[in-house]
């Protein structure tokens, strides 16, 4: 809850006046309420009218079933908007409709100045040799609470861990492929466009390592 805060207060003045509210205040009933099976709690900010405070939304979804083997594909189109603009996640996902490809399990989405971003609801990160690598918050993507996590922890569980531009040539060459996210933790990539990525080594080194994260060792 607490990187949810952080992020939260990083992106409230770009919207609204004021201090941002206390997420645990807001969605505490239904983080409290008892769930049949793993859920996510999303809460939604949105402009009032002239005067008025934000318009606030508490929403709860299933978490849907991972996949056996996680395939991902390279969007077909650059990722539009500044950098800026789009380290706040927002309400509008239309780029999300317009960029994923059919039949794959996540998108990996770019730009042409700073090459791969995140995913369309996950960051992204390559393992070679032990290292650890990130695209930078600043060049367009969303801070992620489970990437800011990971990237805290990373000597802990035994990684360097480091942000640096990334390019789809790092896909082919790296020992694993992670993603991270609130709805899927971290999950290990099996393809990429239909070929593997890694190998199975690092793939297996890249799962047994980021269990530790979630289980808190």
């Amino acid at each position: 809850m607490a990187r949810h805060q952080e992020r939260l207060a990083a992106s409230w003045p770009a919207f609204f006046a004021g201090t941002a509210p206390d997420l645990a205040e807001v969605a505490g009933a239904a983080i409290a309420a008892k769930h049949v099976a793993p859920e996510l709690v999303r809460v939604a900010f949105a402009v009032a009218p002239r005067g008025r405070a934000p318009k606030v939304e508490v929403t709860r979804r299933p978490i849907a079933p991972p996949p056996s083997r996680w395939r991902v594909a390279l969007a077909a189109a650059a990722r539009g908007g500044t950098p800026e603009s789009r380290r706040h996640k927002q309400l509008d996902r239309g780029w999300v409709d317009a960029l994923a490809v059919a039949g794959a399990d996540e998108t990996l989405v770019w730009d042409d100045d700073h090459g791969l971003l995140e995913g369309t609801r996950s960051n992204l990160f390559v393992l070679v040799g032990g290292r650890l690598a990130t695209p930078p918050v600043d060049h367009g993507l969303v801070p992620g609470v489970v990437r800011a996590e990971l990237l805290a922890r990373a000597k802990k569980l035994g990684f360097t861990a480091m942000e640096r531009s990334l390019a789809a040539a790092d896909l082919a060459a790296c020992d694993a492929l992670l993603l991270t996210g609130s709805g899927i933790g971290v999950v290990v990539v099996d393809e990429c466009d239909g070929r593997p990525v890694g190998s199975s080594a690092g793939r297996a080194q890249g799962a047994a390592r980021c269990s530790r994260l979630l289980s808190g060792g």
